[in-house]
């Protein structure tokens, strides 16, 4: 027995619901994230042990060189916000976006603007994050007698891929209110 073949505006009808549940799940990994980076941001620099773990295999600092006071671990926490509140903005970006699809709101200008954001947030990140580290390092090493300081600049793949996909991003975002914008105009004439 041969299958009834779908018509399209079933097949379309079936394609929104994927979107829209795509969409609920996207938004709730959203939620799920920026929940794990308040409290797993909290647990880091509340954790000695974990910490110098952390400092000796990404930094190179040794148990000789590293601070863990309270003082150093609470300096370190502010500095770790930088990037954290530019992960928090692209999460919420993400967040909003994927309320537009959930709405089937596709070609509108408005999840082109959140595109845009996100892309540029992505850029930013590429910054922020050795930033960041530096930051730590020194108030981890801030306790230490002159001289033995330590400052830290690692660039590797993670800020090369946020750099690359934020320019992508950003790009079609662009693109898209571009489209959003025409589209509109061609609806004013008819």
């Amino acid at each position: 027995m041969n299958k009834p073949q779908d018509t399209p505006n079933s097949s379309s009808s079936l394609r929104l619901r994927r979107i829209r549940r795509l969409a609920w799940w996207v938004r709730l990994l959203c939620l799920l994230a920026a929940v794990g980076l308040l409290v797993g941001t909290a647990l880091f620099w509340s954790q000695p042990d974990w910490l110098s773990s952390v400092a000796k295999s990404r930094w190179n600092l040794s148990e000789a060189t590293m601070n863990l006071d309270t003082r150093s671990r609470l300096l370190g926490w502010s500095f770790s916000w930088l990037p954290n509140l530019v992960v928090l903005f692209a999460l919420w970006q993400i967040w909003a976006l994927f309320g537009y699809y959930r709405r089937s709101e596709f070609f509108s200008s408005d999840p082109a603007l959140h595109l845009r954001r996100l892309g540029g947030t992505l850029i930013v990140l590429t910054v922020t994050q050795p930033l960041s580290a530096t930051l730590s390092v020194l108030a981890l090493t801030l306790g230490n007698p002159t001289g033995q300081r330590w400052l830290y600049l690692g660039l590797g793949t993670d800020q090369y891929l946020s750099l690359f996909l934020g320019l992508a991003i950003l790009v079609i975002g662009i693109v898209m209110e571009e489209a959003s914008r025409m589209a509109q105009e061609n609806a004013e004439f008819i």
